[in-house]
């Protein structure tokens, strides 16, 4: 069988209606061929906050590149200079052959289109067809090479019908338009009114037009509008969008042709360009090429059915929440997730995994340790793996292998890559299998991966909030000293077992009390450091005794011991044995603080004699005193 090639796909969840058809262009072109697409994705944005950025990027940092065959880096969208920079490093050292798409560095293979003459076309357009001579250009960021690429047409296009773009007219929104746009408008409230606005892609332009629509404005009557990509939304939008078709599934498909190429030893050019198409619809005042009207009415009847769509997925990541924050450990998480993920996964589908850092663990009883904030560790935890239906155990596995499991080797496989984290520091991260329908509705997508992040980062709290409340409630029922349980946590103690009387007439306990002997001559002869001391070396020899039994210290000088199960049932051999081991240090000591010498006693629960605990508790008190007084007045330990 021929080996399958693996392929590392780096991209933005914010360009998914023009990375869905890249990835369909890939998938189509290497159906033929044995080819696994390994999509990292994440929502970083440059107006969102350093932590949250950080947290989002640090997916690109999960591939051990050395374990695949080729990287294909989609730029578009991706205005993080520095982490492109790394991620091509990483493939140069890997020693993998590299495509990008979206931004050409002069020194890797590139593939896209021909953005200028796109937008040249769709400027001479409404240079010549309708006349505009005033141009208003929103753009992206000022460092995004589409962007600038299009600006450049623009300029250039205008320049040669004797215009010219004034800086003013170009308007950056960093891909968060509405800041801008209210600048915009002030300008129009002063009746400064361009005769279009040349957006950078359709998102913009149907955004623009909503805020023009608010003012009363009209389009294309009043002021032209258009855009780039040619989405379907922008197509059934109504007017329709004048914009560009990058053509991104034969970009796709180019990507895997040369690909091939590399692979098969053949000698392929750096640099290729495919053409985009010029499509003028409503927005720009011509017909729309297209006939969507049908399709605009389909979208009414679909309503429905997303609002029924929307609702289940609110339900499910409301169930996923309660079912995950029901846990009171660690361990519960992956009974949770099977719990959650054993029915039908209308959403998940039938392959689905979540891995989390082993540090997630340890982090609930060491508050001390902190999550990377750059990287995952060489292994990681699936605390949920299922592929094809097959739900796995798998707990720890290597992290270069990234899936924990993969039951069908024989298909070409999509798996997607998201990152889980609490701001910058990364707690893991989710996959989804072969569904590229999830990256066209990357919205949905965005909010199951957020909303899980939120989730896992809250029961982390509970759970630290939990460790520490026992911690605390350890405290408070510690004995200092000596470090066995105190007077408080046997009066617990004693509610559980008064719980247990009344409900079970068999029910099978033995109470045994320790009174240490000879304790004020030991702190009058020798101090009050000896006299603790002298305590702790009595208790000592009962805990050693009783090891499967709670010890409390209910006195100065006086213990109590709860005897059940293993301990209840060699109660009169373990009080034997008690003996036996106070005897010994009676022979080894030679200072009485060295020596151990307590009186004892014990009852068990006799369903006929005693209605409550304290009935135990005074039978076995009274046998302690009278084992006491034969051991004072005889010098014996025992009668």
């Amino acid at each position: 069988m021929k080996q399958k090639k693996k392929i590392a796909i780096f991209a933005t969840g914010w360009s998914n209606k023009i990375l869905y058809p890249y990835l369909l262009g890939l998938r189509d072109e290497f159906a033929k061929e044995s080819v696994d697409l390994y999509l990292f994705l994440c929502h970083a944005a440059l107006n969102d906050n350093a932590e949250n950025t950080i947290g989002e990027l640090n997916i690109f940092e999960l591939p051990d590149l050395k374990e695949f065959d080729a990287a294909l880096i989609f730029a578009n969208g991706l205005d993080f200079p520095q982490m492109l920079d790394e991620i091509k490093q990483r493939c140069d050292e890997a020693n993998i052959p590299v495509i990008l798409t979206g931004l050409d560095d002069g020194q890797h293979y590139f593939v896209g289109a021909d953005n200028k003459i796109g937008m040249r076309d769709l400027c001479a357009h409404i240079l010549d067809v309708h006349h505009v001579k005033n141009i208003v250009y929103i753009a992206g960021s000022r460092d995004s090479m589409d962007s600038n690429v299009r600006l450049q047409a623009i300029q250039d296009t205008m320049r040669e019908h004797g215009l010219e773009l004034e800086e003013k007219n170009i308007y950056y929104t960093n891909w968060e338009p509405y800041g801008v746009l209210q600048v915009f408008n002030k300008r129009i409230d002063l009746g400064d009114v361009p005769d279009a606005i040349v957006c950078v892609n359709d998102m913009l332009a149907m955004i623009v037009c909503e805020e023009l629509g608010k003012r009363g404005m009209r389009i294309p009557e009043d002021i032209l509008v258009t855009g780039f990509d040619n989405e379907f939304l922008a197509q059934v939008y109504s007017p329709s969008i004048s914009s560009v078709d990058q053509r991104l599934d034969l970009i796709g498909e180019k990507c895997a042709l040369i690909l091939k190429k590399i692979w098969n030893g053949e000698p392929c050019e750096r640099m290729h360009v495919v053409d985009c198409e010029f499509v003028s619809s409503e927005s720009c005042g011509c017909v729309c090429a297209k006939d969507f009207d049908a399709v605009r009415r389909s979208i009414g009847r679909r309503k429905f059915l997303e609002s029924m769509n929307d609702s289940s997925f609110t339900l499910r990541m409301t169930n996923i929440e309660r079912g995950v924050m029901k846990g009171k450990e660690f361990n519960d998480l992956s009974k949770s997730f099977c719990q959650i993920y054993g029915g039908n996964n209308v959403y998940e589908k039938k392959s689905f995994h979540i891995i989390l850092d082993p540090l997630f663990e340890k982090m609930v009883h060491n508050h001390d340790k902190k999550f990377r904030t750059k990287g995952y560790p060489e292994k990681m935890n699936a605390v949920f793996s299922m592929d094809e239906g097959n739900v796995k155990n798998i707990s720890e596995f290597e992290t270069k292998k990234l899936v924990p499991q993969i039951v069908d080797t024989e298909k070409n496989r999509l798996f997607i890559f998201l990152p889980l984290h609490d701001d910058e520091r990364a707690m893991g991260y989710i996959v989804f299998c072969d569904d590229y329908e999830k990256v066209k509705e990357t919205g949905a997508l965005r909010k199951y991966v957020s909303r899980m992040n939120i989730v896992l980062s809250k029961h982390l709290n509970d759970l630290k909030v939990e460790v520490l409340h026992h911690r605390l409630l350890e405290l408070t029922e510690t004995d200092v000293l000596t470090h066995v349980k105190n007077r408080t946590a046997y009066e617990s103690r004693e509610e559980i077992l008064e719980a247990g009387i009344a409900s079970n007439d068999d029910y099978a306990f033995a109470i045994a009390i320790f009174d240490v002997n000879g304790l004020k001559q030991v702190n009058d002869q020798y101090g009050h450091e000896k006299g603790d001391d002298y305590i702790v070396r009595a208790s000592q020899l009962i805990c050693v005794t009783f090891k499967k039994s709670a010890v409390y210290r209910i006195g100065g000088d006086e213990f109590a011991v709860v005897l059940e199960g293993p301990d209840y049932e060699a109660r009169e051999a373990l009080m034997e044995q008690f003996v036996q081991k106070m005897n010994e240090t009676e022979q080894e000591g030679k200072a009485i603080y060295e020596k151990v010498s307590v009186a004892s006693g014990y009852a068990t629960f006799d369903c006929k004699k005693d209605k409550s605990v304290a009935d135990v508790f005074k039978r076995a008190d009274a046998r302690m005193y009278g084992n006491k007084y034969f051991m004072k007045n005889t010098g014996e330990t025992s009668k």
